[in-house]
């Protein structure tokens, strides 16, 4: 059995939207406040950079809020955690599922030494950021050889504002002063 025609063209029309929404993602910046003290101390307050498309959420880069301070961040697999993943690490039932790795380059360095001290890579998993939801991160690390991955600390966020970006998605954050901070 075939599909009709009409029932064709609104498959055809559905994919094109799609594609052309993945397609056209943009680049949003949500803010977040340390909601303990130990997230304060690790971390301070923390801005996330992100394409959004339709259906799914890249995260790009991670920047102290309060600094100049960014790195860029990668997609990862959970192979690169080793033997269970995420499950070993963070169990089963934690909503962050989304992991991504912390790039050593520029401050990246200083980031993975300040969240996971005598680690030589880092990864963050995330859950999906949304708009006024607060946010849980788990900093995982490696020890080299002689510690195995592990995590390092989990920090958690209380959502604070979005950042308004220019209609082009491009900027360079540094350039902002820190009294256009964003409020929510």
């Amino acid at each position: 059995m075939t599909p009709s025609a009409p029932a064709r063209l609104t498959f055809l029309a559905l994919a094109v939207a799609l594609a052309a929404q993945s397609a056209d993602a943009r680049v949003r910046m949500f803010s977040y406040d340390p909601a303990d003290a130990e997230t304060r101390a690790a971390a301070g307050p923390l801005t996330f950079a992100f394409n959004q498309g339709l259906l799914k959420v890249r995260l790009l880069s991670v920047h102290a809020t309060e600094a100049q301070a960014t790195a860029d961040l990668r997609p990862a697999g959970e192979k690169v955690l080793g033997p269970g993943g995420l499950d070993a690490l963070i169990g089963k039932d934690a909503n962050e599922r989304d992991l991504y790795q912390v790039l050593p380059a520029e401050e990246g360095a200083a980031l993975i030494a300040a969240f996971c001290p005598g680690a030589s890579h880092a990864w963050m998993a995330f859950s999906r950021p949304r708009l006024f939801q607060d946010l849980r991160i788990y900093v995982i690390g490696d020890g080299g050889t002689a510690r195995p991955t592990h995590v390092c600390r989990r920090l958690d966020f209380s959502f604070h504002g979005e950042w308004k970006l220019p209609s082009t998605g491009k900027f360079d954050e540094r350039e902002l002063p820190q009294d256009q901070f964003p409020r929510s």
